[in-house]
């Protein structure tokens, strides 16, 4: 990892109260307090899907219908992107995350950056986490006002009265591969010093996660909540772009 990162990284982990952020993190009706079952449920039939190597124009859907986008989306098929190897994520996705996002986004008609690595986050969530403008504002470039940790060379734009994230910029989609690296460092130094995740008791029962440990997709939650409110919305991370 980059210097700059890694110190970024270690501003993060110091400065951030990650399970009162993962417990803050609210989705619509979905919150901790309810066991987060529309996440629960969509990482069971998303993962079930990618082992199968099953994945396709419905969850896609679903995965667009979370993000607010319209009924425009479109795959021709099942996505052909191999992401376990049996019950176990492919040993090359975190060295490849940015090629596996480009394999997934070329796939979809209507799908950019933000819904193709929320596609991979219910995926694979022990690997990845999703990427929204919110999160770029943040983390990356574009919002000087609301930049706080600059850990990526990704940029956020206002769009037609709304925020995107450009497929077309030269940071995407080799810096979702860095994305993915600072939500395994935080995971790793959180699990290293014993901060337990405060999963809801389903996460665990259904195989999904191991009790108490970080996953990607667990940080990716908490950072998005710190992200919501930092721009002052709900915590509520929708992906644009």
């Amino acid at each position: 990892m980059k210097k700059h990162r890694q110190e970024e990284v270690d501003r993060l982990s110091a400065d951030l109260d990650f399970p009162a952020l993962y417990r803050g993190y609210t989705w619509k009706n979905d919150t901790w307090e309810k066991g987060f079952s529309e996440i629960l449920g969509l990482e069971r039939e998303v993962t079930a899907a990618a082992r199968d190597q099953a994945l396709g124009l419905g969850h896609v859907q679903k995965i667009a219908r979370r993000a607010g986008l319209p009924d425009r989306t479109d795959c021709a098929g099942r996505i052909v992107v191999i992401l376990y190897i049996g019950s176990a994520p492919a040993y090359w996705l975190m060295r490849e995350s940015g090629e596996t996002a480009r394999i997934v986004e070329e796939q979809i008609r209507g799908f950019g950056p933000a819904c193709a690595s929320k596609l991979l986050r219910f995926a694979v969530p022990q690997v990845f986490g999703a990427i929204d403008t919110r999160l770029v504002r943040i983390f990356g470039r574009g919002d000087p006002e609301k930049q706080r940790y600059p850990v990526l060379d990704l940029i956020a734009e206002r769009s037609g009265g709304r925020w995107a994230i450009p497929a077309a910029q030269p940071g995407w989609p080799e810096e979702y591969g860095a994305w993915t690296g600072v939500l395994h460092a935080l995971a790793n130094v959180l699990n290293r010093e014993e901060v337990c995740c405060p999963h809801p008791e389903g996460f665990a029962a259904a195989g999904l996660r191991s009790q108490g440990i970080w996953a990607a997709a667990d940080v990716e939650m908490a950072l998005s909540c710190y992200a919501t409110g930092v721009v002052g919305e709900e915590c509520a991370p929708l992906p644009v772009g």
